[in-house]
């Protein structure tokens, strides 16, 4: 059933998430067997990106990103100027901006890595997942996008894990993609991914309180489009997901 005048749509009982049913090394198992069969939904998806596009999917394809992040500036310099941010959301900020040649250079790495554009969740973590093993499904696809399929793996960081689990996931997840470049090569390409993903991310964010004044909600969901972005200046390709 659904309610367009509320945007609602009701779905069958899908069971609880892999988040909610498992913890610790059952839960990396159980996402070390979904991950790759989320891989292949995208590899049987690439194809079809123009469709996906045509229904309203947002571009956030490589070649995109660019002019995406300068939207992602300009929606995090309205909410810091809105909300009288303090110097050192300004400072962040700015170099954030000071960092537009390097993203460009990553799209452009991005663009030209031989990996095709396909659908990526935008939000991959255990607690979208139900199911498991042959059974396994992924849903909750409302902040979906077009782009390279690898920033898929930025959620991962939602998952308390060791470093030695987070790579044993990554890999599993980019198993199926191993006839398109030598793992290493894939490995680089996923880290590059993640990092322009998180423009995406912000722009999700933006976009789900932009009509939002403060006071309206916690404070901590306003600030998502700015913590999503300023994360671009941290190492870690994960960083903020």
């Amino acid at each position: 059933a659904t309610s367009v005048e509320r945007g609602w749509v009701l779905l069958p009982d899908g069971g609880p998430s892999l988040g909610d049913r498992l913890e610790g090394p059952a839960l990396v198992d159980a996402l070390g067997e979904a991950l790759p069969a989320y891989g292949r939904l995208q590899l049987d998806l690439a194809p079809r990106t123009h469709e996906l596009l045509e229904l309203g999917v947002s571009d956030m394809r490589p070649e995109s990103m660019p002019s995406r992040f300068d939207e992602a500036v300009e929606a995090v310099r309205a909410y810091v100027e809105r909300r009288d941010g303090d110097d050192s959301e300004r400072s962040r900020l700015q170099e954030v901006v000071a960092m537009r040649d390097t993203v460009e250079r990553w799209c452009g790495q991005l663009a030209a890595s031989g990996v095709p554009a396909s659908l990526d969740h935008n939000d991959l973590h255990a607690w979208n997942i139900l199911g498991s093993g042959s059974d396994v499904r992924f849903y909750d696809w409302g902040d979906g996008v077009v782009a390279q399929p690898f920033a898929s793996m930025l959620a991962l960081g939602w998952v308390p894990m060791e470093d030695s689990e987070r790579e044993r996931l990554r890999d599993a997840y980019l198993g199926p993609f191993g006839d398109l470049a030598p793992h290493a090569e894939l490995v680089d390409t996923l880290e590059l991914a993640c990092r322009v993903g998180k423009v995406a991310r912000a722009l999700t964010w933006h976009r789900s309180i932009s009509e939002l004044e403060p006071g309206e909600v916690e404070e901590r969901w306003l600030s998502g489009a700015s913590e999503s972005l300023f994360s671009l200046l941290e190492d870690s390709w994960l960083g903020r997901a």
